[in-house]
């Protein structure tokens, strides 16, 4: 049996309760700036995918790498754009799992 992944760090607004895969300063819908941590489960899909081959200047020497738009958690979701490893095939619907998060980016591999 396998490690269930690590919960995905998400953040919900501490007054109206909306649901962010970021980190927040100011909510969307009602304007508080209070926020609570709100891990998710660390298991989702793909949305989309593709494959970057020019980089910016911060990720010269990475190229290429795999970006997707990641649909993350379980009851609840929030969509994501993510790193992919290991698995440049992924595609929508794929099952994924989220790995960690390393100088702000998300990082995901086929679950």
């Amino acid at each position: 049996m396998s490690e269930s992944p690590p919960r995905f760090p998400a953040t919900r607004c501490a007054d109206c309760g909306l649901l962010y895969g970021h980190e927040a300063y100011i909510c969307r819908e009602c304007g508080s700036e209070t926020f609570a941590e709100a891990p998710l489960d660390g298991t989702g899909t793909v949305y989309a995918r593709t494959t970057i081959r020019v980089p910016g200047s911060d990720q010269q020497g990475e190229e290429p790498f795999e970006v997707a738009v990641v649909d993350v958690g379980g009851e609840e979701t929030v969509r994501v754009t993510a790193r992919l490893e290991e698995n440049p095939e992924l595609g929508p619907d794929d099952p994924v799992e989220f790995v960690d998060r390393r100088d702000g980016v998300f990082y995901f591999r086929a679950a």
